[in-house]
């Protein structure tokens, strides 16, 4: 039997649909989230909220119609709070930027192509989007839109984000507070069911992980982060052994603790707003047990991210998540003046690729046979160009994610992992010769 979650009188008249259909379907699901979950009540948030669109079905029961959705725009509805769009706005994923040469096939209608003008036009849920621009939606169109949207909040916001790298982005990196909360409903209402880590007692670190080598490569915090999701699960650790993480870098185990795990919150002493030392970050409790994520580890983990037979690459993906504008002028200066041997795709958010084109990056990824695309991700593409049975990457979240996705007649896509530098040299001679170090 579902236990109905405590509600404020206000929260009572939407759910009573005294504020509208729009607003009452909004309360319904949340409080179906209370009962899964098992809170209590409902938090108002005071961050900002993130949400794939055009997001208007929130449950196998439960959808917003178009003419719902519009008469509540229409008179005069707004999200709650600051939103973001999270990665492109189509049915299944495409490129916002660069889908001209995005040739292959869609996996839900395979006679249609990616590359098809009146595919991308249809695609775009324009009417949709005009819709939700219009209650205040900010199309940064894109995974890792913590890096353009310009405003984020502060230690301690209750937020409603989504992504699989932006939840250990809002709760560790920032200090901020989500679940996976990001929809529709929680941007309209502007309110999340309060349990997880809202709740300042979930946060305190639970498990102690120690290394036995300093962790400073991207690499080695990206395959890090996949056994650090593997061994903690939901848990939430505390991480020592490593030097001070960039953006890259926490972009990298942000979202490998997530895949390899399901890890939305972790602390690094010193470095994560929570945790200036371990004492804070455990909030003086002992800890349930200890993990030593080892060399041996290390390279078992790495491993386990390549699912090669051959060294022969076919295609190089780099861009998950969304490379930033500093990963674009690092790639830039090592593809200026060479060619590429085989397709190379480069993916970022929207809001950064007028300025790789503005800075000149572009150009050099055109003259070295690259393509730079935005918003989308190839694992949710669903396919690849035709011929490409290996394809070599540099994030253990993307390895994970597209082994298996693209099953051929006889065999899985086969994957490469390794290092940017890796990909870039297989990019260059159709050769893997990628290895752990």
């Amino acid at each position: 039997m579902w236990k109905m979650p405590n509600l404020t009188d206000e929260e009572k008249r939407i759910l009573q649909g005294e504020e509208g259909v729009v607003r009452q379907k909004c309360m319904q699901y949340l409080v179906e989230l209370c009962q899964i979950s098992g809170a209590e009540r409902l938090v108002d948030l005071d961050g900002t909220c993130d949400m794939h669109t055009p997001g208007l079905t929130l449950s196998q029961h439960i959808a917003i119609t178009f003419d719902e959705l519009s008469d509540y725009a229409n008179a005069g509805g707004k999200f709650a709070l600051p939103t973001f769009a999270n990665k492109s706005p189509f049915g299944e994923e495409a490129p916002v930027h660069g889908w001209e040469h995005c040739n292959v096939c869609s996996y839900r209608i395979p006679e249609l192509r990616h590359d098809d003008p009146e595919f991308h036009k249809k695609a775009m849920h324009e009417e949709e989007m005009a819709l939700l621009k219009k209650m205040g939606m900010i199309t940064t169109h894109s995974c890792a839109n913590y890096l353009t949207m310009s405003y984020l909040p502060s230690v301690g916001a209750h937020c409603a984000w989504f992504e699989s790298s932006q939840m250990p982005y809002c709760n560790a990196t920032l200090g901020a507070r989500t679940n996976i909360d990001g929809t529709l409903a929680t941007a309209i209402l502007g309110k999340a069911p309060y349990y997880g880590m809202h709740i300042t007692e979930n946060r305190l670190g639970t498990i102690l992980v120690k290394t036995d080598r300093l962790i400073h490569t991207d690499m080695e915090w990206d395959v890090l982060g996949f056994a650090v999701g593997e061994a903690c699960d939901v848990e939430v650790p505390v991480v020592t052994g490593t030097a001070r993480p960039t953006t890259t870098q926490y972009q990298k185990f942000n979202s490998a603790c997530q895949t390899g795990g399901a890890v939305s919150m972790y602390h690094l002493p010193g470095f994560t707003p929570e945790a200036p030392t371990i004492e804070h970050a455990t909030g003086g409790r002992p800890f349930k047990r200890e993990v030593l994520i080892d060399n041996d580890v290390l390279r078992r983990t790495y491993d386990s991210l390549n699912y090669h037979k051959t060294d022969k690459v076919d295609m190089v993906y780099l861009g998950c998540p969304h490379l930033n504008i500093v990963d674009l002028m690092l790639l830039a200066r090592k593809l200026e003046g060479k060619k590429v041997k085989i397709p190379l795709w480069i993916m970022t958010a929207p809001w950064l690729y007028n300025h790789a084109k503005e800075l000149g990056y572009l150009e050099i990824f055109q003259k070295a046979g690259a393509v730079l695309m935005s918003g989308a991700c190839l694992a949710a593409i669903g396919a690849v160009p035709d011929g490409v049975d290996c394809i070599a990457v540099d994030t253990a979240k993307q390895a994970q994610y597209i082994t298996g996705c693209y099953a051929g007649e006889d065999d899985f896509l086969q994957v490469c992992y390794g290092t940017q530098d890796d990909c870039i040299d297989a990019a260059l001679t159709g050769v893997w010769h990628g290895e752990w170090r």
